[in-house]
């Protein structure tokens, strides 16, 4: 089915064409790449080795999240016939796609960086044993073994499952589709701590999202990783970034309150309050994730994580908290702007940018300011966060 969408002729099949030829052009290039990431003939092998290894595990892992399990319930009651032959044949396709696609994101992202950064012929040889090796082991994770188009996890996942992986897509594609966000964050899983109070409400949030941890610590693997394979890129920025897509699932719980008027007036708490209680729990995340980040560092050999750094998480957990706190979206604004996709009104275009807005100030006043003047900038930020 995905490959039909892309060569359908509709506009999945041109914005496959452009993203394909802009890929291409990338090689076309490469001086001018290696001259803006000031790519060094020095810098080591094994950092951009790693680097990729990293990312290779990032990705395979995803497969084993298995968003190929779903279905349209109305496909399952009408179409379904035959045992449920058609179903099956359907997912494991998708799995199939889902496996093959990675296999060529990360074969195209090694090439670009053994291109770019002049590595010797073995770290070519770890680099595609890492993309081979962590396939084939996931793979069967993800899907079992057996008949290659009648793959266990397909032929085993019940209508409750595919339902539920079907629900999560058309979530996923309305918040994209209206361009609403907080529909986005992901749903916590099910924990057994009775809600007490406000306190009790955002540790169940962040328990409930606790499979997050592993993509968290992922991040500061990365972000630790990524520093002397890209030294044109200030550390604030590298760890900024990372450190708020770490952060971003644990903001989940108050995103959903603030989503749902109804289910926000259950809980009788200020929203000031509220906005406390959720930015100390993220600042504890946060300075669990700097630990995670540091000790990478320090395992690598690399040089000390800068002050700036530090001074920039709690920046993030602002951001998290202003990201996840944001208003119902509201269509009925009159007044638009142009934008490279064309006119949009103006309060949507607030209410994207509202969080990475807190996150893109701190980054660039912090990699600005000397240190002194520069721890203003979190005092800023969470003020900024629990007022607005």
């Amino acid at each position: 089915m995905t490959l039909r969408r892309l060569f359908s002729g509709d506009t999945s099949s041109l914005l496959a064409l452009f993203a394909g030829a802009w890929l291409v052009s990338a090689f076309y290039r490469i001086e001018w790449w290696r001259e803006v990431l000031e790519v060094d003939t020095g810098t080591r092998a094994v950092a951009v080795v790693a680097f990729f290894c990293v990312s290779a595990v990032a990705v395979w892992s995803s497969l084993l999240r298995r968003r190929f399990l779903w279905a349209d319930p109305a496909a399952l009651t009408w179409r379904d016939f035959g045992g449920g032959q058609d179903r099956v044949l359907v997912i494991s396709g998708r799995v199939w796609f889902g496996w093959l696609a990675r296999i060529a994101g990360l074969a195209y992202v090694g090439a670009f960086l053994g291109t770019v950064w002049w590595i010797p012929p073995w770290a070519w040889q770890v680099m595609v044993g890492a993309v081979g090796v962590c396939g084939l082991l996931v793979l069967p994770a993800a899907a079992g073994v057996g008949v290659p188009w009648r793959l266990p996890a397909a032929a085993k996942a019940g209508r409750e499952r595919l339902v539920a992986g079907w629900r999560e897509r058309v979530v996923r594609a309305v918040g994209v589709t209206f361009l609403d966000p907080g529909m986005l964050f992901p749903p916590a899983s099910p924990v057994s701590t009775r809600l007490r109070s406000v306190w009790s409400f955002v540790a169940a949030g962040m328990v409930g999202r606790a499979r997050f941890v592993p993509v968290a610590a992922g991040l500061a693997v990365l972000a630790a990783l990524a520093r002397p394979v890209l030294p044109a890129v200030p550390d604030v920025v590298l760890a900024g970034g990372c450190a708020f897509a770490a952060l971003v699932p644990f903001g989940g719980g108050a995103a959903s309150l603030w989503r749902s008027p109804g289910l926000r007036r259950w809980l009788d708490e200020s929203d000031v309050g509220l906005r406390a209680c959720t930015l100390v729990a993220l600042l504890a995340v946060a300075a669990v994730w700097a630990g995670a980040l540091l000790l990478v560092v320090t395992l690598a050999g690399g040089d000390s994580v800068p002050a700036g750094t530090w001074a920039l998480l709690p920046v993030v957990a602002a951001a998290v908290v202003r990201t996840a706190t944001r208003p119902p979206v509201d269509y009925a604004t009159p007044a638009a702007t142009d934008t490279p996709f064309g006119q949009a009104p103006v309060h949507l275009i607030a209410q994207l940018v509202r969080g990475p807005d807190l996150l893109v100030m701190g980054v660039a006043l912090l990699a600005a300011l000397p240190m002194p003047a520069a721890l203003i900038v979190p005092a800023a930020g969470i003020g900024w966060a629990l007022l607005r």
